[in-house]
């Protein structure tokens, strides 16, 4: 019956467009306590730009380390905007810059659309570091959910092409794995995001390479099939044991290190799926924020440098 409404959804995915139109109204907030800039970053294949939020701590001096901050919303939805409160408490952490892009959503186009606008938006990072009070070594790529799995997939891409030196990546309970097989069996009254969330996600994601028949899915795609998870940035990264995804995170942060890789991981007992959207008081959401701040200051003394 779950396996059948969900393909429902998958077929007419009104609801998402419908969660969409609260970005547009989310679009004219400003993060309190800090200074907002607007950019729109140019697409380097010509189509269009990138609406971009760039948000800096008030009278801090630079030049500071930059976190282009990837949203979550499971690839189809969310905006920038919705993780004002992480870019306060990482802001508060160290002084940095965030450049958080609205990627296009996998509802307006599938794979590679919005990853590579994400990729778009570290390169600008890179060449406008300066003009806004950053330091182009010290470039950092995050984000939370399907977020943090295209961050990884960002890490990925910046490896190969060697285009951009990235200082550490953090990747919060990433989506990397599109096969259900791999995501963990939970009670249902612990699930806030489902295995039907999973199916649609993964399915508008990778719609038009499935129509076109192609089973060779890119590890930028899906970053859980990389075969090749060396040389890569230090990743500090972290997912609960009551979240779906816990299975694929855990896997993929034990691969990277078994890479050679520095990574930094936990798994937090009591802890689901985007809680910190959901009960931001509850005592797991509090020490995950506590550990997240103590161990992102310690990776931008470390990799980038006291600020």
């Amino acid at each position: 019956m779950k396996q059948r409404f969900a393909m429902w959804l998958i077929k007419r995915p009104a609801g998402l467009r419908f969660s969409l139109r609260g970005s547009k109204k989310a679009a004219l907030r400003d993060l309190e306590g800090a200074v907002n800039e607007r950019v729109a970053i140019p697409r380097r294949d010509g189509n269009g730009t990138i609406r971009t939020r760039i948000y800096k701590p008030a009278n801090a001096k630079g030049p500071l380390p930059v976190v282009v901050y990837f949203h979550g919303g499971g690839f189809a939805t969310g905006w920038p905007e919705r993780h004002h409160a992480i870019y306060q408490r990482l802001m508060k952490t160290r002084p940095c810059i965030i450049v958080a892009p609205a990627f296009r959503s996998s509802l307006k186009a599938p794979y590679p659309a919005g990853h590579d606008d994400c990729y778009d938006a570290l390169l600008w990072a890179r060449d406008n570091a300066e003009s806004i009070g950053g330091n182009s070594q010290s470039i950092i790529v995050a984000g939370n959910s399907s977020g943090g799995g295209i961050a990884l997939s960002t890490a990925l891409r910046a490896r190969d092409t060697g285009e951009v030196n990235i200082a550490f990546q953090m990747p919060l309970y990433p989506m990397v794995d599109d096969r259900s097989k791999n995501w963990s069996a939970l009670p249902k009254d612990k699930i806030t995001w489902t295995k039907e969330h999973g199916v649609m996600a993964w399915h508008l994601l990778l719609r038009g390479l499935r129509a076109e028949k192609r089973y060779d899915i890119p590890a930028y795609a899906v970053p859980a099939l990389a075969t090749d998870l060396s040389k890569l940035s230090p990743m500090l990264s972290y997912v609960g044991a009551d979240d779906i995804l816990m299975n694929e995170v855990k896997d993929i942060a034990e691969r990277v290190e078994a890479a050679g890789n520095d990574v930094t991981f936990r798994v937090f007992d009591g802890l689901f799926h985007a809680m910190e959207d959901n009960v931001p008081d509850a005592q797991p959401t509090i020490d995950v924020h506590n550990w997240v701040e103590r161990e992102f200051g310690r990776m931008i003394d470390q990799h980038c440098g006291a600020t």
